[in-house]
C-alpha cells in the first residue's frame, strides 16, 4: 500500500510505493532521505544523476522474461573501468529484484538472506573458490566501487559518496555477488537476461 510523506528538505510530496522502501530521493530537490516507521531522515546528501542512454527510467513499466514489473529507483555505481546501473524492480505479486544494467548488457539478481560466514574480502582472490550461503561459488571479478548517486526509491540504505567492495562469482547456472559495505554483507543471487527478455511499455501499464 502506497504511504503519502514529504520531503523533509523542500516539502514535495513522496509517494512510498512498496514496503521494501528504505531510501527515497526526492525528484524536486534531490534530497536522500532514510525511511523508518515514523515518517522521513533527512541524510544530508544529495543524488542527481547524469542520464545515460537505456530504455529503462524511473516509474516505468514494463516486462522481463514474461512477468510485469514497474521501476522503483535506480543505483549508479562508479568504478576503474567506468559505470553501472543497478534498477530496484518491483513486480505485480510484491517481489522485488535488481536489474544491472552495465553497457547494454544485463543481469537480474534477488537479494538472499545471507546464513553463515563469507570469508574476509582481503582475504579473497579472482580464481578462488568459496563457501557464500551454502554455495561454493567460484570468484570471477573482485573490485572497489563508489556510490555515485541515485533516484526514486531503494531497498537499502546505501548513501551517495559510500564505498562497497564486491565479489562476482558463479555457482553452476547461477551468478553470485556479494557486497561488503560497512555496516553489512549482501548476497544477491541471479542470471544474464538477454535484452530482448526486455520489454519496456510505451505507456504506463499499471
Amino acid at each position: 500500500m502506497a504511504e503519502h510523506m514529504s520531503c523533509p528538505a523542500c516539502g514535495a510530496p513522496l509517494t512510498i510505493q512498496h514496503r521494501f522502501v528504505k531510501l527515497v530521493t526526492c525528484d524536486f530537490c534531490g534530497q536522500v532521505s532514510l525511511v523508518h516507521g515514523q515518517g522521513l531522515d533527512p541524510t544530508g546528501r544529495t543524488a542527481k544523476l547524469a542520464a545515460l542512454p537505456s530504455p529503462l527510467y524511473v516509474d516505468a513499466t514494463g516486462q522481463l522474461q514474461g512477468r510485469r514489473f514497474r521501476v522503483m529507483g535506480r543505483l549508479r555505481y562508479r568504478y576503474e573501468a567506468g559505470v553501472w546501473d543497478e534498477w530496484f524492480l518491483a513486480f505485480e505479486d510484491g517481489r522485488p529484484g535488481w536489474l544491472v544494467e552495465d553497457e547494454g548488457t544485463y543481469k537480474f539478481y534477488a537479494k538472499e538472506t545471507l546464513r553463515g560466514s563469507v570469508p574476509p574480502f582481503d582475504a579473497v582472490s579472482v580464481g578462488d573458490v568459496i563457501a557464500v550461503g551454502g554455495r561454493q561459488v567460484f570468484v570471477t571479478e573482485k573490485g572497489r566501487a563508489s556510490i555515485a548517486g541515485g533516484e526514486g526509491q531503494l531497498a537499502f540504505a546505501v548513501l551517495p559518496g559510500e564505498q562497497v567492495h564486491y565479489l562476482d562469482g558463479t555457482s553452476g547456472d547461477e551468478l553470485i555477488s556479494v557486497e561488503y559495505t560497512a555496516d553489512e554483507i549482501e548476497l544477491s543471487v541471479g542470471r544474464a537476461v538477454a535484452a530482448d527478455a526486455l520489454v519496456v511499455d510505451e505507456e504506463e501499464f499499471w
